[in-house]
């Protein structure tokens, strides 16, 4: 198995389609449906339905699982090179950081725009998710720190407490009835029965369950969402309100949002992670450095 053939295996899957695919990897229609049917072989799985009448090229449920496995593959091999290509007099390549949605990752914007300054050619790469997610890419080498909420599995990991504390709050309509309050306590949610979102994350804090009481189930939550800005949308058409952090949605008069925060307040520390022993490339360093001389 050839990292360049998990590379046109990629391409045709992101295209669906294996002509549009031999034009960008600049190869013939023939020798890359080959290489493919080759790659299957080796497997002895299908990674691909063909659709004769459209003609796509539709992941099969192997090629799904297959597909999540030769991206990490061909992400960390990129990830290798760049790091051994780089020298003391002038780094470049790319910083891999995986982080939550929150306000704290100004502080790792300011510390990159500084040491960017000096080595232009740095790069960085932002995946937003949460924090199971972000633990994943860290333990398999993908990301080289992470941008944790809260986080309460952490000895596995080195870590630097950023310095912002984020505040829980309710995000709502600028037409809703809390939009006009300076605090909301869990009485005024029981009173008014307000349509709640959860982030996935926030239903295991012990904090916020015990802001609810011990439990939810008297409250009206009628979803959960995984990062902030879809669900913003539910909020902009007053279908609903949202538990979340301050911050991260635009609330400024010209919004149609507004946070309001929980009563008696509530904070979360942000920490910046990476994995224990773990030798930083030079890159990931460097930043780590800038980081810490701003606390």
């Amino acid at each position: 198995m050839e990292l360049r053939v998990l590379k046109y295996f990629l391409t045709i899957a992101n295209e669906q389609n294996i002509s549009k695919a031999a034009d960008i990897i600049h190869i013939t229609q023939p020798t890359l449906s080959r290489q493919i049917k080759e790659l299957e072989d080796e497997l002895g799985i299908e990674l691909f339905e063909r659709n004769k009448q459209n003609r796509k090229f539709l992941l099969t449920d192997e090629g799904v699982r297959f597909y999540n496995y030769a991206r990490e593959i061909v992400e960390l091999s990129e990830k290798t090179v760049e790091e051994f290509r780089t020298n003391d007099s002038e780094l470049y390549g790319k910083i891999y950081i995986g982080a939550g949605e929150t306000v704290s990752i100004s502080t790792v914007a300011k510390a990159f725009s500084a040491i960017k300054q000096k080595h232009p050619r740095l790069e960085i790469s932002l995946f937003s998710a949460d924090a199971f997610t972000i633990s994943e890419r860290l333990d398999k080498g993908l990301c080289d720190f992470g941008v944790f909420i809260g986080y309460n599995n952490i000895e596995k990991y080195d870590y630097l407490e950023l310095p912002q504390k984020n505040i829980w709050g309710l995000l709502t309509h600028k037409d809703n009835p809390f939009a006009r309050f300076k605090s909301i306590k869990r009485e005024n949610l029981l009173e008014h029965y307000e349509p709640i979102m959860i982030s996935q994350q926030a239903q295991g804090k012990k904090e916020l369950i015990e802001w609810f009481g011990g439990s939810t189930e008297k409250f009206n939550i009628i979803g959960t969402y995984n990062l902030l800005f879809n669900a913003s949308v539910f909020i902009k058409e007053n279908i609903c309100s949202a538990l979340t952090l301050d911050g991260i949605i635009n609330t400024s008069s010209e919004s149609d949002l507004r946070f309001v925060p929980l009563d008696p307040q509530i904070t979360s520390d942000v920490v910046l992670v990476w994995k224990k022993g773990q030798k930083l490339s030079k890159q990931a360093k460097l930043l780590l450095d800038e980081i810490q001389k701003m606390k």
